[in-house]
């Protein structure tokens, strides 16, 4: 029986690939990912990147390790296992990790991508909450932590490559690669889309990213083709650096806003907000991109991000669906929406209320009003 263990004869070499099996972070698993941005955007599964739960995320104490926030923000360690290991090792010489690590909570390899994760972060070159994202990959996969970081379009060597909004940047040479790189690292370490690193650093104006995104959201709804919408881009841009363009005054959003058609219920939404004063426009364009990148609406992103009261935010909705429609003009929207901003009741409460004043005054037309779920 103990022969076999205790022979001295040459073993066989195993019949399978180790590699392929832990896979270690190589530079051609590096290369096939910043080649595949497909196998990124799958790897997400419809997951955010921007995920406000993290955001919220709280610490167990003040003086919390950054280490035990992540392992607890990435689901590896529960809350009261990390409660109790820092508890049991403020009264002996280990520390919580070793406690973990020696009661077989973390392995060996988790270790291994916490602690690159914190290089990452204490370098400034990962967000906090990205690096969380993709720990929770690296352990969940059994990858290493740069491993994650190339599946999930993370990686600081090329960051958010597949997202959409720098596609078109790209595909219509708005900015050079050197200049695109720096903006995306910056998103990488400070957490925000590149929408809205864009207009903090002055590269595009606010107003004209809100359309492009527009228009890549009319892309999704099908109501304009990729390749045409990247024609438009590239025409106006050129247009208005000739005399002609200069003469007839018209900014670069204007022009694409009469050329495409970009009609949606995200686009009504974002303007009435705005036209309310109820949400900032760097707060709508940052909004915009996540519903691009996640396929969610804008209702639904800015009512996860609480900018909006809830009864406000419903209303809005309804009455951006209607504007959409044609159901209703964009003035009336407006004054709609102020009346439950003032009185604080929903939307149908006000149409019920005989002494409502925007009733009283013929505001809707009955058409409109039946339409609002």
């Amino acid at each position: 029986m103990f022969s076999t263990l205790t022979s001295s004869s040459p073993k066989e070499p195993p019949g399978y690939d180790l590699n392929s099996i832990f896979r270690p972070f190589t530079s051609e698993a590096a290369e096939n990912a910043k080649t595949d941005p497909a196998s990124r955007l799958n790897a997400r599964q419809g997951k955010s990147l921007f995920n406000i739960e993290l955001t919220r995320f709280p610490k167990l104490c003040g003086d919390e390790p950054l280490m035990s926030w992540l392992l607890r923000a990435s689901g590896i360690v529960p809350d009261h296992v990390m409660r109790d290991a820092i508890e049991v090792s403020r009264k002996g010489d280990l520390t919580p990790f070793e406690i973990l690590s020696l009661s077989g909570r973390i392995s060996h390899s988790d270790m291994r991508a916490v602690e690159r994760a914190i290089q990452y972060i204490e370098a400034g070159a990962i967000y906090r909450d990205f690096a969380a994202i993709a720990l929770s990959f690296a352990c969940h996969h059994f990858i290493e932590f740069d491993d994650a970081l190339w599946d999930l379009g993370l990686h600081p060597s090329n960051p958010f490559s597949n997202f959409r909004l720098y596609e078109l940047l790209e595909n219509c040479g708005m900015f050079s690669q050197q200049e695109l790189l720096a903006v995306r690292q910056e998103c990488l370490s400070r957490g925000v889309t590149l929408g809205f690193a864009l207009m903090k650093n002055n590269m595009m104006s606010g107003q004209l990213l809100k359309v492009l995104l527009e228009c890549l959201a009319a892309v999704n709804s099908n109501k304009l083709q990729y390749h045409d919408l990247v024609l438009t881009v590239i025409s106006i841009l050129r247009d208005t650096d000739t005399m002609y363009g200069v003469a007839d005054g018209m900014t670069h959003e204007a022009r694409l806003v009469s050329q495409v058609p970009i009609s949606t219920n995200d686009r009504a939404l974002g303007n009435l907000l705005m036209c309310s004063n109820l949400v900032q426009l760097e707060d709508i364009v940052f909004c915009l991109e996540i519903a691009l990148e996640d396929r969610r609406s804008l209702g639904e992103v800015l009512a996860d991000f609480l900018l909006v009261d809830p009864i406000v935010m419903q209303a809005a909705r309804s009455l951006s669906f209607m504007v959409n429609e044609k159901r209703l003009t964009a003035r009336r929207s407006v004054e709609l929406l102020e009346e439950v901003k003032r009185t604080g009741m929903p939307l149908q409460a006000i149409f019920n209320d005989g002494n409502s004043l925007t009733v009283m005054n013929g505001v809707l037309t009955p058409v409109a009003m039946t339409s609002i779920a």
